[in-house]
């Protein structure tokens, strides 16, 4: 029996998300419409061979003539603001979610999604996508992290500025960093300023964790090139990660060699996800069908919102100082 998809907000993420439900027509997924506002989505909805709705009322209102199939499992790929309300609409009939992220505007936001789908049952995944594809070189690391260094650095965007640069950006870096370090986290020094929007466009925190480990992590939206650069130190290896290329460069200590220039080992390689948004919509769908639970929870993107949170208002504490001199 196959999975009936649905994809909420067709813009440019949604469209996306649109043809890798598709692409799952062989693992049983069927997308049976999207919806959207816009008018204009129309003729790239007709070019899919799929049903689009102005809103969520007016598909189950077709689903209830029986014009279309109830969905099973959904995407939320609207602007962010909208993301709470449109998923408890859908939790409240019963769908799975994938929420893109981030997966609310603020924490107390995200929480009611998450209490929600736990109440019902129900999946919630949240999209970041980066970790998809981050997690196979991930698996190089040994031993526990002690510093992470990431530069997330973009031209400025034609989209997503409804949001700033921590959760635009910063949040795929801080959403790693919380996946790899398995310890609380204590302290943040963070600082950043707007220069294009009236929101934060470029930002830099370092994060203290209880266990001694400390991260650097920097976002811009306002950069020249785009670069995506991890660099990770381990007790007993180092992990370079260009997440542009997809490329990977490795060093692990075998501390049972009693020879110190034979103790460290050199691995290169290539990150074999191609397309980590098709994995990430096969993630969400697995979990459905209780094959796994989704990489990326709901839990795990309101944590990520909770720091980001954290990061936002000290950087705004430290910009209301600069500006009171």
């Amino acid at each position: 029996m196959a999975l009936h998809a649905l994809v909420v907000g067709f813009g440019h993420l949604g469209g996306f998300h649109a043809q890798k439900y598709q692409a799952l027509a062989s693992e049983g997924v069927q997308l049976v419409a999207v919806v959207d506002p816009r008018a204009e989505v129309q003729a790239k909805a007709e070019k899919m061979g799929v049903p689009l709705y102005a809103s969520l009322a007016a598909y189950f209102q077709a689903v209830d003539t029986g014009k279309v199939p109830k969905a099973d499992l959904a995407s939320i790929a609207t602007v962010t603001e909208q993301h709470v309300a449109t998923g408890l609409e859908l939790l409240q009939k019963g769908v799975h979610l994938l929420v893109e992220k981030p997966l609310a505007s603020s924490a107390q936001e995200g929480a009611r999604l998450v209490e929600a789908a736990e109440a019902k049952g129900l999946v919630l995944a949240t999209g970041q996508v980066e970790r998809h594809r981050a997690i196979e070189a991930f698996r190089e690391l040994r031993g526990q992290p002690y510093f992470i260094e990431c530069h997330r650095l973009s031209p400025f965007p034609a989209r997503s500025t409804d949001i700033d640069v921590v959760f635009d950006l910063m949040i795929h870096d801080i959403d790693l960093m919380l996946a790899m370090v398995n310890s609380p986290l204590e302290q943040i020094h963070a600082s950043g300023f707007p220069v294009l929007t009236s929101q934060i466009d470029i930002a830099n925190c370092r994060f203290e964790f209880a266990n001694g480990c400390v991260a650097n992590l920097t976002s811009s939206r306002i950069s020249m090139t785009r670069t995506r650069k991890f660099r990770i130190f381990c007790g007993d290896s180092y992990l370079s990660l260009d997440l542009n290329s997809g490329n990977y460069e490795s060093y692990i200590k075998d501390a049972k060699e009693t020879d110190i220039a034979k103790q460290i080992s050199h691995h290169s390689g290539s990150l074999k996800v191609e397309d980590a948004l098709q994995e990430e919509i096969r993630d969400f769908v697995q979990a459905v069908q209780g094959k796994r639970t989704p990489l990326v929870s709901g839990r795990d993107g309101l944590r990520a919102i909770e720091v980001a949170e954290r990061v936002v208002a000290d950087i705004k504490k430290r910009l209301a100082r600069l500006q009171a001199r």
